[in-house]
């Protein structure tokens, strides 16, 4: 049991440290394996460096326009060959043995499971140690990914390709959230895997310019399209899963300083019947949803008058 797998790349601007990102791919010590680059529209040197590397598993795919991390990887699934899917975003990178773990997990789980995630540890851009994740959900978790991502992201995951077809690839349209959008349909229709080590290194940096979490805009977009999209999901789930969901989407909101946001979610946490320490934190959270919209709003003011645009009203 050997089965070919894809690992899809995607990559904007990201020529300097995409190196790093290939080469942990590269010497995976699972050998089975082919790595499509797709280059969504960038303005930088990604293509070379790719090309520099000259490995007959490596391929390189570009897009004319820029598109979105969503249709980056929907189109390296398109011309990937493997059985499995596995992501690798373009600044992370995975430890040797990552791939051949995990496989030999998710393969002993039978075919009921065609979903595995590992233990992911953050670091920054100098590779320090940030945090670690380690969530510990198994088997059948429909319920448990409504509530939080416990996942985390796309880099630590290794998907049956089949089952990306059946639920429909990536939305799109999504700003943010795009894995967890992805998670919560694959684990409608499979069960999942853990594989319970530290083997994805997620890089975490306040000054990447084309990371979606940084862009309140965008979080907030993903985080209200899936509150809609599965809007009947989460009336299913028992009043104390609902409490908890909706607190994950409150510290969002409130993480972005999206008070008007905040504030609709914690009238419907308010209808959930929040206790008394609940609604402490719900007015706290709002107080600095607000500090947060003002300080990002006087920044803006600040920075058009530096550079001439003229007063913000």
């Amino acid at each position: 049991m050997n089965p070919l797998v894809s690992i899809v790349i995607p990559s904007y601007n990201r020529g300097y440290c995409l190196e790093a990102c290939l080469r942990s791919a590269l010497q995976q010590s699972y050998k089975n394996i082919e790595i499509i680059v797709v280059d969504d529209a960038s303005r930088d040197d990604t293509k070379s460096r790719v090309m520099a590397m000259a490995d007959p598993r490596l391929h390189y795919v570009a897009h004319k326009h820029n598109r979105g991390g969503g249709a980056a990887r929907n189109t390296g699934i398109h011309h990937a060959s493997g059985e499995y899917i596995a992501f690798l975003d373009s600044d992370d990178r995975w430890a040797p043995d990552k791939l051949e773990k995990q496989m030999t997990g998710l393969l002993a789980q039978g075919d009921g499971v065609g979903f595995s995630y590992t233990w992911l540890l953050c670091v920054d851009a100098d590779d320090q140690e940030l945090m670690r994740v380690s969530q510990e959900f198994d088997g059948d978790c429909r319920r448990q990914i409504l509530v939080s991502n416990f996942v985390g992201t796309f880099s630590n995951v290794l998907i049956r390709r089949d089952l990306l077809v059946q639920v429909g690839w990536l939305d799109e349209e999504m700003k943010s959230c795009q894995d967890w959008d992805m998670f919560i349909r694959l684990l409608a229709v499979t069960q999942v895997h853990c594989l319970r080590e530290y083997v994805v290194y997620y890089r975490q940096s306040n000054n990447d310019e084309v990371r979606i979490s940084l862009n309140p805009h965008s979080v907030v977009q993903g985080h209200r399209r899936i509150l809609n999209k599965f809007s009947s999901e989460y009336r299913s789930l028992s009043r104390k899963l609902r409490r908890e969901a909706l607190l994950v989407y409150f510290n969002a909101f409130v993480g972005v300083g999206a008070f008007s946001e905040a504030a609709k979610v914690s009238g419907s946490l308010i209808y959930e019947r929040a206790g008394p320490l609940a609604l402490l934190s719900l007015a706290r959270g709002l107080v600095r949803a607000g500090n947060t919209a003002i300080r990002r709003k006087w920044t803006t003011w600040n920075w058009l008058n530096t550079h001439g645009r003229g007063v913000v009203r």
